[in-house]
Order: structure tokens, then sequence, then C-alpha cells
């Protein structure tokens, strides 16, 4: 299974090629806190998940079923980031959640993208705001 992304989402992947670089995330996501900056594992996270984090986008809070495949891969990417920024984590786990994370993605690249977004049966309706 390939996830494809949708036209302007495909135009907007095109914009900025290449892998993201922390700066880029950092400015992409001001709710990650800066002090993760200079993480090597930061640096590793964004070169792994660059197109996964130009796709991803932050979810409203009307969506329902995890909204679409790039508020998921906000959900799963980000959101342990903005959670410790917030006070709500601690840094050691949250650096640990990320590199189960790239564990994970390092056992099957092709096809990570696809185990983060949970299969829909045809013709459900978008997710969002009515």
């Amino acid at each position: 299974m390939q996830i494809r992304l949708t036209r302007d989402l495909e135009e907007h992947g095109r914009v900025a090629p290449g892998s993201m670089t922390v700066d880029g995330f950092l400015a992409r996501f001001p709710e990650v806190p800066r002090d993760v900056r200079d993480e090597p594992l930061l640096r590793e996270y964004t070169k792994a998940f660059g197109p996964l984090l130009r796709a991803a986008q932050k979810p409203t809070p009307c969506m329902r079923d995890g909204g679409d495949a790039q508020h998921v891969f906000y959900t799963r990417l980000v959101n342990d980031l903005a959670i410790y920024g917030i006070g709500l984590a601690k840094r050691d786990r949250t650096l640990a959640r990320l590199s189960a994370l790239l564990e994970e993605y390092r056992k099957q690249p092709a096809t990570f993208a696809c185990t983060l977004v949970p299969r829909k049966a045809p013709g459900t309706p978008r997710s969002g705001c009515a």
C-alpha cells in the first residue's frame, strides 16, 4: 500500500525539496521547544521524517477519527514534542519516544508512513468541521 498525497500537499512538498533541517522543523512547528535543537536525535529524526513532517498539519479541535493523513502525521511525529514543550512530559522520556519511532522506521522505511495512518473504508467522508 502506498499513501498518495492530494495535489495541494504534493505541490507543497515540491516547494522545499530535500530533507528537512532542524531549523526548518522548529520554524514550521513553533510548539516544539527550542531546547532540543542541538540533540543529534532530532537531526536524524528530521532527516528521516522530512517528507512526512512537510505534509503534517496540526489537527483542529473538531477533527474526528484522528483526521486525515496529514493530521495523523502531526499527531504521531510532532505531538510528543509539543506535549513536552508545555511541560506535560519529561525530556528524557520524550527523546526515548522519538528514538523508538526512529527504530520502527528503520525496520520498514519504505512502508512506514502506511503504518501511521489507519485504513478507512471507501467513501468515508473527510474529517473536519461541518
